[in-house]
């Protein structure tokens, strides 16, 4: 199963572009709309780093590739197609903007901001946040877009701490205490996402 090309911009068309890699295989891959704007201004020849989700089942038994320039975004496109009645179309079509965006809305219970996802209507944009409501507040700590060279980096832990607080009820103290409990026993811990997920796994 392919999950992730490393290749050249060898085309583009309105729903993606083909990816040439080394081997001389050129690969069609579908973005999402947030994704389709990144490749948009780029010449053949390029350099295309994403990650693949690989879709076929028995409704579509053509293999189809989506790619995600972040691993997180794939990981979300794949829990979101989990949703009853949101299948991998209807998915790509609905990140229109940020992840991050469309999980916030998820963990807050935003419908309406769902709504104005395109194709998903009251009823999905309810079942989407019955289903991920406790599922996808770590995707709301991707990275907007490239930070700039003169900001100050933000510290990745206060990043989770932030998003434990504000979005899941944590107490500051608590998880505060569940952070430090958690780098102390892994130091090789980096990322906003990586000290999240120890976090959750530490709580169950």
């Amino acid at each position: 199963m392919i999950r992730y090309l490393d290749g050249v911009l060898m085309g583009k068309s309105e729903g993606g572009i083909v990816v040439a890699v080394k081997s001389g295989v050129g690969y069609y891959v579908e973005l999402p709309v947030v994704t389709r704007r990144a490749y948009g201004h780029r010449d053949n020849g390029s350099p295309v780093n994403l990650h693949i989700s690989f879709q076929q089942s028995q409704n579509q038994p053509v293999p189809r590739l989506y790619g995600f320039e972040h691993e997180l975004e794939r990981n979300f496109f794949e829990e979101l197609i989990r949703v009853k009645d949101v299948g991998p179309s209807l998915a790509l079509s609905a990140i229109s903007i940020p992840v991050r965006q469309i999980a916030r809305a998820i963990v807050d219970q935003d419908v309406k901001t769902l709504q104005s996802l395109k194709g998903i209507g009251k009823k999905t944009a309810q079942q989407i946040v019955a289903e991920l409501s406790d599922r996808v507040a770590k995707y709301a700590l991707l990275p907007e877009g490239a930070a700039s060279t003169t900001e100050e980096p933000v510290d990745f832990k206060t990043e989770a701490l932030e998003t434990l607080v504000k979005q899941l009820q944590y107490k500051p103290q608590e998880a505060e205490r569940l952070i430090q409990q958690v780098m102390k026993q892994d130091k090789s811990i980096s990322s906003a996402e990586d000290l999240f997920d120890a976090v959750l796994k530490l709580d169950k």
